[in-house]
């Protein structure tokens, strides 16, 4: 394993050498944690690496800003009109690239395209509600659900505009043509995505001559380049190095509070989780969350609160506790599962996509190890680890992160829905309480039912509550860079000095 990964640090410093950062006068270069999944915005579920570089090529109907308002982008307005249908104005004049217009009608063939029941996307359980989609006028659609939709205005900030004749005759998953500030110049699977300019986009001129996202998975690679000048933002920076980092006299670093947990996620539809309660509240017990985060994160961070709701989130329950670290009531309970003993099982860990994942994933073995379970590390590159994960392929149970941009309990707890392939869980009594909190706009109505579903996911342990991880981050001397908490990666939030 240290031999591959001096080989992928090797690798990936041949690769700043090919593309170097002086090739443009204004080029900007970015440093994600992972590589993309897909360029298909239908199939895109990670903010903070595919959709961030996708909203760079695409137009949303509206997008969130760093304030985390939210404005319009190809909508100019939306009502709501009753509880199930919403009035949505567009912008006119939006060119693709290849010279169609984005109108209504493509505003429609893009919902409908997704909700074809034979057509197979990882995000059509987002927009589930969507019952159908009228063209009123060549820039006006309504949408209309089956139920009340209140977060659906702020989802559709993660829902980009393609065209229907391009899709039809190219593979969007690694080819990209839209209608957003920047076009796709080169796309490398694994190593970087060069953007430019879209002369015809219908917003202001984009600021920077060349954008490239770079993959980098090893923090050490991200610190080592931004120190030599070769990166202008790099994320998920290791917080030991911040001070190192402010120290030099090329780039600062800094964190700040994330909306994304982390978890382990447990396998509940199959062995050794399936039907043992006990078993998963156990491992609830085993872990040292404070330990962890003193440890790895230098004190940053919070510890989850048995949810994996955050208080930046609409529904967050502040009555609900931590699990406390008691590896006694853990072993009590694992005795109690009626499991042999040991009891055996995998965990999956994603290497580069969460920050110091490797590390993290050690110690949680070894405090489960502790308490009497017999666990075997799966360390796993992330392209690999999510693709099996979205497919709901995942193993016995996998260290992960979860967050949701639209900052609404909905996302992240819709994420537990039976319904979704990622769920791992089956749970009626909780899939009903969070059904209910979609079918009312009433806000107080909402929250009581959001409060109610915490707390039976907390009981229910499907996951393994730990922290949120914090959003740690560094810049060039050329740059200051907006920390927003909800994953999103853009380089107009960059604002040269």
């Amino acid at each position: 394993m240290h031999t591959l990964r001096m080989r992928g640090w090797l690798f990936a410093l041949m690769m700043f050498n090919a593309v170097p950062a002086s090739a443009l006068a204004d080029t900007v270069n970015i440093a994600l944690s992972a590589g993309l999944t897909t360029l298909d915005p239908q199939q895109a579920t990670v903010v903070q690496t595919d959709l961030s570089v996708i909203s760079h090529i695409y137009t949303p109907l509206v997008v969130r800003n760093a304030d985390l308002s939210i404005i319009g982008v190809a909508a100019t307005s939306w009502k709501a009109m009753d509880d199930r249908t919403w009035d949505i104005k567009l912008r006119p004049g939006i060119l693709f690239t290849n010279g169609k217009p984005l109108d209504a009608a493509v505003v429609k063939w893009n919902f409908d395209h997704l909700l074809d029941p034979n057509h197979k996307t990882r995000v059509k359980e987002w927009y589930s509600l969507i019952d159908h989609v009228d063209v009123v006028a060549p820039d006006e659609v309504k949408i209309v659900t089956s139920a009340p939709f209140p977060g659906l205005i702020a989802q559709l900030s993660m829902f980009f505009l393609m065209e229907p004749t391009w899709t039809a005759a190219h593979d969007p998953g690694r080819e990209a043509m839209g209608s957003g500030p920047y076009q796709l110049a080169q796309y490398v699977p694994g190593e970087r995505v060069v953007l430019t300019p879209n002369p015809h986009y219908f917003g202001p001129k984009a600021a920077h001559d060349q954008v490239i996202f770079r993959m980098i998975s090893e923090p050490a690679v991200r610190v080592s380049a931004l120190l030599s000048g070769e990166l202008d933002l790099a994320l998920d920076i290791p917080p030991t190095d911040i001070d190192r980092i402010n120290k030099s006299s090329v780039a600062h670093a800094g964190w700040g509070e994330s909306s994304r947990a982390m978890i382990i996620k447990l396998n509940s539809l199959k062995k050794p989780f399936a039907d043992n309660l006990k078993l998963r509240q156990a491992m609830n017990y085993a872990i040292d969350r404070q330990g962890i985060i003193d440890a790895i994160y230098n004190g940053h961070g919070a510890m989850s609160k048995g949810q994996l709701l955050s208080p930046m989130y609409f529904g967050y329950n502040d009555k609900l506790q931590p699990y406390p670290y008691d590896p006694d009531k853990a072993r009590q309970l694992i005795a109690q599962s009626g499991l042999p003993q040991p009891i055996s099982f995998e965990l999956q860990v994603p290497l580069g996509r969460y920050l110091l994942s490797q590390e993290i994933g050690q110690i949680i073995a070894a405090q489960l190890q502790d308490v009497g379970l017999d666990v075997k590390i799966k360390e796993m590159e992330y392209a690999n680890w999510s693709n099996a994960y979205t497919r709901g392929d995942m193993g016995q149970a996998s260290f992960l992160g979860q967050a949701w941009p639209t900052l609404d309990a909905d996302g992240l707890l819709g994420l537990y829905l039976p319904t979704d392939p990622g769920a791992y869980w089956k749970d009626p009594a909780f899939a009903d309480l969070v059904l209910k909190a979609r079918s009312t706009v009433d806000k107080q109505k909402r929250i009581v039912y959001y409060q109610q579903a915490t707390e039976r996911m907390r009981d229910q342990a499907p996951v393994v509550f730990l922290f949120n991880q914090p959003l740690t981050y560094a810049t060039s001397n050329k740059f200051s860079w907006k920390v927003r908490g909800d994953d999103w990666v853009r380089v107009d939030d960059l604002v040269a000095k």
